[in-house]
């Protein structure tokens, strides 16, 4: 809800109109009530007639395009957003975020910094070269245009009618047969893009990609009013030979300080593209990494005749291969699963061993130089799970010489092996299933499983010290959490995933081995040496495996593990990531604690990092040009090459030798060093350069005045991987100079589109080009500022974007009124309440709203900045006596001007240069100051809010009883001058609360400390308690902190006599009468109740 001061005339407790009636009045003929675009477009019109008008202003004053300013004498502010993949057009998601750098960087200027806030274009990795290879297979296949396959959608059959009683009873239609392509075709996306379908043929080439949309992009920013200095706009990989050139420069560095080294490792990877998939070039699972396992080698002692057909003259043992997490729990063995309808591979491993495993561990195996080749792996045959059970079978490190196979129908056959050991003293799932299979003898007959078979006694193998727990119940944590949580069986699901958990977490944080080798050492201790022990006995192999399926842009395929020699950039270096770390907790702003934890806890997860790939597009790398630089990683420190850009490119996206007369061949290594060198380690002058001194000394004050990087706006994800890279490059390029380091990074969470996640695939989606066509700049931005700014889902409301249209060209109009009556506007002192409570709240407003910009909070700037400066204008303009005041009307509307101005720049310079003479200003919003305006009175803040809140308490009051009402003169306000105890309590414990933690105590907590009183002495007391503590928190949903304050800085009664006639004023009651509260009476200090009396 927004925390504004009042309503606006028409608005609901929410969202004005969203019941579809409450504009009727104000909306003009013609337009929309509510929800999409206005059916009449004439006030779209007008704003974007505006916003072409003021863009071509700002142009050809080039306000865009600082010039730096070598003392610094009005400070600078330099801004990025992380530059867009160039596979399509721009999106409201994009907009969503990059406008909070644009509302930034214009909020500072108003602070008289120079600022800068460039915009590049990222072109590198596969997705662009990928679609391209799509589009000349379907081509080649399907002819130009292509001609695709359809086929007749079956008809479903009507389902039955229920019987009565039971549902609805209504039948459902079948759907008609009709043609539709079953499949997605990259030809049918380009087309939804809007591509022409007579030049779709070209993008068969991938560099056609780089030539078309980001100029596309351009022009959607440029439409949208974003203040960026298009001079030093690129796109990325070697198309551009001038950032080709500094990407170069910066691996070379890297390669120098020894950040990289290439080795075999093990990485995500794309079988049919034959190289690493990283974040960027994944469809799904962005963020996730290997997983390591040990595979324990589980010997058949008694081999089926199924894996004997199989294996046919193989010669040699086989082992049901069981990935593990927990190499240490070995010990306590009972069994090992399998799932009775899987179908398992029999694999033959390159050390000869023979393994039973699935396929997709099979497939894995294959890219780890375990089994067979790459995408080859040697599989003898398939077995089904079946034909495994009741098998003996023999487990390393098991207190039983022997034990068996059994069945269980949960097990994942793409999840490690698809074979599970079986350790019921430490996993509460392996106990449940265990505990199902002891007792249920129809399940044993049924898979053939005898009672000898499960005749083993749980064995104690780790000291887990539970909360609750007594000193046997620890040796057995699975059985305890079972009991303690109630799970009857292996069905408990949910139950069994939080005694999973539990029992996880508290044994390898404090746990202790009770037997082996490793009896009495810590169980991560013992969990790495028990590894080992396992490998070098032949007991085991390391498997790795994505955490997390991983799916590939190129060819949507799923992604395996694979071993890989390439090259490495070694993030998670010890005296490296302690740099970064230290910069990340003492100086780095992170605007939200919650985005400083992920930050922290990203830098003790990011470890080596595959940075180079053989296909796709991109940088080559300097010394090895076999490989490409992917496409992370050659975007980290680019916000360097922004402050040099318009040197060497111009404002050509990949670079024109002839505009600059710098040629790319110029730009050696030397150059950059010069260029980039940190300000206390100076370089000096390349020698034998082609670029003049004083070109090259002029790039190097570029550089030395805009860096650091002063802000980076970006979507949260990005936290895990390029924002933190970003930070270990920066260490590394300015190494042992953390002031040439970023100072600030603001992260925020996805945008939905009407309460609803954005996908093009159910036409819930706008591009940006879209958005500003349906809406005009200005409302899109003011419900891109609305729509939130934290980490969670924001909404972008069309309803929102529609509104404000109408209300943006309403105040328009209500200026050009206010110009029109100069005349017989109110002059004079301006010494009435009225007078001095508006001017104070126009303060106070300047002071919340520039509070809200300092931190990132854009929905709080606009609440403050549009809708409670145009409610305390509606309530001066309503309740002053004699009209308003010609100078507060003037500094009203250059206060809204100025203020408004970074989240509707466009309206706000049309509505300066309209009203200048009549406000006495001259040239733009755009190059206008702050205001600077007195500290507000709290005093007079509190009268004003109190008379306010009364005022429409007893109008609304009045509303909804009418008739209760008719022959009323008189107007009882009964007020009270302290809280009984009970509420004092409620208060306080939310109060306490929220100073404490920045939140409102929850309902559970609050209740159990009342139980801790002897103020609630039975249940009625009781819930009137938590009906109050409801009542404070809705109010606070909508005015604050304010809803939490007692103390009234005033004589409530002494206001209350002065302010008769505000009260009365538009209602029919004739005097006013105070009553002091009694005890039951449900007013506060600063809440009175309205009673209305007939005398």
């Amino acid at each position: 809800k927004r925390q504004r001061v009042d309503r606006l005339p028409g608005d609901d407790d929410e969202h004005p109109g969203e019941d579809g009636d409450d504009d009727k009045e104000d909306m003009p003929k013609g337009e929309a009530k509510s929800g999409g675009a206005p059916k009449g477009t004439g006030r779209r019109d007008k704003l974007v007639g505006i916003e072409t008008k003021v863009q071509k202003l700002w142009e050809d004053g080039r306000k865009n395009e600082p010039a730096v300013d070598e003392k610094k004498s009005t400070g600078k502010f330099f801004c990025t957003f992380p530059y867009p993949y160039m596979n399509g057009k721009l999106h409201l998601g994009h907009a969503f975020t990059l406008c909070k750098a644009e509302f930034a960087a214009r909020y500072q200027r108003l602070l008289g910094k120079k600022v800068l806030f460039p915009f590049g274009f990222h072109c590198t990795g596969m997705p662009i070269a990928a679609c391209a290879e799509k589009l000349q297979k379907e081509v080649a296949q399907y002819g130009n245009p292509p001609i695709f396959p359809v086929e007749e959608e079956e008809v479903a059959p009507p389902p039955k009618e229920e019987p009565k009683g039971k549902g609805k009873g209504k039948k459902k239609k079948g759907k008609a047969a009709k043609k539709k392509s079953k499949r997605k075709y990259q030809w049918q996306i380009m087309e939804e893009m809007g591509v022409p379908k007579e030049i779709i043929s070209k993008f068969c080439d991938a560099s056609h990609w780089l030539e078309y949309f980001p100029p596309i992009g351009i022009e959607d920013l440029k439409k949208l009013g974003v203040m960026v200095d298009w001079r030093r706009s690129f796109i990325t990989t070697d198309a551009n030979p001038y950032y080709d050139a500094f990407v170069r420069w910066q691996f070379n560095r890297l390669l120098a300080a020894k950040k990289i080294e290439k080795a075999k490792r093990v990485c995500v990877f794309s079988p049919s593209n034959g190289q690493p998939c990283a974040d960027h070039d994944r469809a799904e699972g962005e963020g996730v990494g290997p997983q390591e396992y040990t595979l324990i080698k589980i010997k058949i002692l008694e081999i089926p005749e199924a894996v004997k057909k199989v294996c046919g003259e193989e010669k040699g043992d086989v082992f049901l291969a069981a990935a593990t997490l927990r190499p240490e729990t070995m010990y306590g063995q009972t069994n090992c699963w399998i799932l009775p309808s899987g179908e398992y591979s029999i694999v033959k491993l390159n050390n000869g061993d023979l393994f039973v495993v699935s396929a997709r561990s099979a497939l894995n195996m294959s890219f780890q130089e375990l089994c067979g080749t790459p995408n080859k792996p040697t599989i003898l045959g398939t077995v089904k799970g079946s034909d495994l059970l009741g098998i003996a079978i023999e487990a390393p490190l098991c207190k039983y010489e022997k034990v068996y196979t059994m069945p269980l129908l949960t097990i994942s056959m793409f999840k490690g092996t698809g074979v599970v050991t079986s350790v019921p003293s430490d996993a509460p799932a392996d106990y449940a299933a265990w505990m199902d299979m002891k007792k249920d003898a129809a399940m044993r007959k049924k898979y053939g499983i005898t009672e000898d078979m499960v005749k083993f006694d749980i064995v104690p193998i780790i000291d887990t010290p539970l909360e609750g727990a007594n000193s046997e119940q620890r040796k057995l944590p699975a059985a305890y959490l079972c009991t303690k949580l109630k799970i009857k069986n292996q069905h408990a699901v949910d139950k069994l995933e939080t005694a999973k958990k539990e029992c996880y977490k508290i044994s390898n944080a404090k746990g202790t081995m009770l037997v082996g080798d490793c009896k009495g050492k810590g169980v991560m201790e013992a969990k790495e040496e028990v590894k080992q022990m396992l490998i070098k006995q032949g007991k085991a192999v390391t498997y790795f495996e994505p955490q997390e399926k991983v799916v590939a842009r190129a060819g949507n395929e799923e992604c395996v593990c694979a071993l890989t020699e390439q090259w490495f950039l070694k993030y998670g270096e010890k005296k490296w990531q302690g740099e970064v770390a230290k910069h990340i907790e003492s100086t780095l702003n992170c605007f939200n604690a919650k985005a400083k934890g992920m930050f922290t806890f990203c830098i003790g997860w990011l470890q080596q990092w595959a940075c180079s790939r053989t296909a796709g597009l991109g940088t080559k790398l300097p010394w090895d040009t076999d490989f490409l630089i992917e496409s992370l990683s050659d975007s980290t420190i680019y916000m360097a090459y922004y402050t040099i850009a318009h040197f060497l490119q111009g404002g050509d996206l990949s670079g024109n030798p002839s505009s600059s007369g710098i040629k790319p061949e110029d730009l050696t290594d030397e150059v950059f060093n010069f260029v980039f060198a940190e300000p206390k380690n100076p370089v000096a002058l390349p020698t034998n350069s082609n670029i003049p001194k004083e070109t090259l000394e002029a790039m190097r004050k570029e550089f030395l005045f805009w860096y650091p990087l002063d802000l980076r706006v970006s979507g949260k994800d990005l936290i895990q991987n390029h924002l933190t890279m970003s930070l270990y490059n920066h260490a590394a390029i300015w190494n042992g100079n953390p002031d040439m380091w970023p100072r600030s990074f603001f992260t925020n969470g996805h945008v939905q589109l009407n309460n609803t996640k954005m996908s093009k695939s159910t036409g819930n989606f706008l591009t940006l080009e879209d958005a500003v066509k349906k809406f005009g700049a200005d409302a899109c931005r003011l419900a891109l500022a609305e729509a939130g700014d934290g980490l969670e889902d924001s909404n972008f409301s069309e309803d929102t974007a529609d509104k404000a249209i109408l209300r943006l060209t309403t105040m328009d109009e209500w200026v050009e009124e206010q110009i029109a009556s100069e005349k017989s506007l109110r002059t004079g002192d301006m010494d009435s309440f009225f007078d001095k409570a508006f001017e104070n709240e126009i303060n106070t407003i300047v002071h919340e709203a520039k509070r809200a910009y300092d931190e990132m909070r854009f929905r709080d700037s606009t609440i403050n900045a549009f809708y409670n400066l145009i409610s305390s204008r509606d309530w001066y303009r309503e309740y002053a006596p004699n009209g308003m005041h010609l100078n507060l009307v003037k500094k009203f509307i250059r206060t809204f001007a100025v203020l408004l101005s970074p989240i509707c720049p466009h309206f706000c310079e049309s509505l300066w240069t309209k009203a200048s003479g009549f406000l006495g200003v001259s040239g733009m919003v755009v190059d206008a100051r702050w205001p600077e305006v007195p500290v507000s009175d709290k005093v007079l803040t509190a009268k004003t809010d109190y008379i306010r809140t009364v005022s429409s308490n007893i109008r609304s009051t009045l509303s909804r009883n009418k008739k209760k009402s008719e022959g009323k003169k008189v107007l009882q306000l009964t007020i009270s001058k302290e809280l009984p105890a009970w509420k004092k309590f409620i208060l306080k414990s939310l109060k306490d609360s929220y100073e404490a933690k920045g939140e409102l105590l929850d309902n559970k907590t609050l209740s159990d400390s009342m139980k801790k009183t002897d103020l609630f002495k039975n249940k009625r007391m009781s819930k009137n308690a938590m009906s109050y503590a409801a009542m404070l928190q809705k109010e606070f949903s909508t005015r604050g902190a304010k809803a939490l304050q007692t103390d009234l800085l005033f004589d409530e009664e002494q206001l209350v006599k002065d302010s008769t006639t505000i009260f009365t004023n538009g209602t029919p009651f004739e005097k006013v009468v105070i009553a002091a509260a009694k005890e039951n009476d449900r007013a506060e200090p600063g809440k009175p109740t309205v009673t209305f009396l007939a005398e």
